[in-house]
């Protein structure tokens, strides 16, 4: 039997054995293709994105060449523009006689307008110098006619101050030691005070350059009282600048109903002003109508000081 079957067995032997080996170069062929299938699987990876990069870099490329190739027809286009505008400009020059004449007829132009610019120049410092000799003169003329005006109606700067320099009881007048030259005005109404008090009432009657007399105006000097040498002098509100503003006519009659207490302006209440003796009102109440024209304008400064004078009287 063995003899029978032992070729079959071993050829059974031989094709299991070739079999196992099949089956095990199977399985190494099956790895191998799933280790070839992976890396095929890489490479197509990296050949997409090679070739998505690829075709980046060459769509950047060609906007890059057609971006220069419109720059280049910019260009040409500029060029031929500016050799046209170059042949345009030599086709002028030749009609006008060339570089030479132009250049001359240039430099004499600038020389005119040199001379045009000093001309004007000069011009307006001259309007200027003669705007500002105006102002000076205007200002001048302002000064000398609210003088004039301070002059006739006895008015002063309600910043005055000055100091009795002497005094004659008997006769019944001091001296102060300001006179012309500090724009002292006969006829000024004057208050001789001491600390917060007024001792007596003054008029200006003469007036030399740095020196100037004042009448005591009777029945003025304080009970008990006498002006010394050293006594402050002031201008009375009588005669600042604020009194030859005129009284408004809607309400002339409303100072005298007003409400009590109100103390009454010196320039509408002439019962309440020690000065208002008959020879005193003949010297100022005239003037401000002869020069009621400038008067508004000229005194208007020394307006602003009246309120602080006021002040200080009260």
């Amino acid at each position: 039997m063995y003899t029978q079957v032992r070729n079959p067995f071993l050829s059974e032997r031989a094709q299991l054995a070739a079999a196992k080996k099949n089956q095990t170069s199977a399985k190494l062929n099956e790895q191998e293709s799933k280790k070839a299938r992976a890396q095929s699987d890489t490479d197509l990876t990296e050949a997409k994105a090679l070739l998505e990069k690829n075709t980046r870099i060459k769509n950047d490329a060609q906007a890059a060449k057609d971006e220069k190739n419109a720059e280049l027809t910019k260009t040409t286009g500029e060029k031929d523009a500016a050799a046209k505008e170059l042949a345009d400009l030599e086709t002028e020059m030749k009609e006008l006689g060339g570089l030479e004449r132009l250049v001359a007829e240039l430099k004499v132009l600038e020389a005119k307008k040199a001379t045009l610019d000093s001309g004007i120049a000069n011009t307006k410092d001259a309007i200027t110098s003669t705007i500002a000799h105006k102002e000076a003169t205007d200002k001048v003329i302002a000064g000398l006619k609210q003088l004039d005006l301070w002059q006739k109606t006895g008015t002063m700067a309600a910043g005055f101050r000055s100091r009795v320099s002497a005094v004659n009881p008997e006769l019944g007048f001091v001296v102060l030691p300001d006179g012309n030259a500090s724009k002292v005005v006969r006829g000024a109404k004057l208050d001789a005070r001491r600390g917060d008090s007024t001792i007596a009432r003054l008029v200006v009657t003469h007036i030399e350059q740095n020196r100037s007399i004042c009448e005591v105006v009777p029945g003025s000097i304080a009970a008990g009282q006498s002006v010394l040498p050293g006594d402050l002098v002031v201008v009375n509100s009588a005669s600042t600048a604020r009194s030859l503003a005129p009284a408004p006519e809607k309400n002339a009659a409303k100072p005298a109903a007003g409400k009590a207490g109100e103390a009454a302006d010196p320039a509408t209440a002439p019962a309440a002003d020690p000065f208002a003796s008959p020879a005193a009102p003949a010297d100022a109440a005239p003037a401000p109508e002869a020069e009621a024209t400038p008067a508004p304008a000229e005194p208007a400064p020394a307006e602003a000081e009246a309120p602080k004078e006021e002040k200080s009287g009260n």
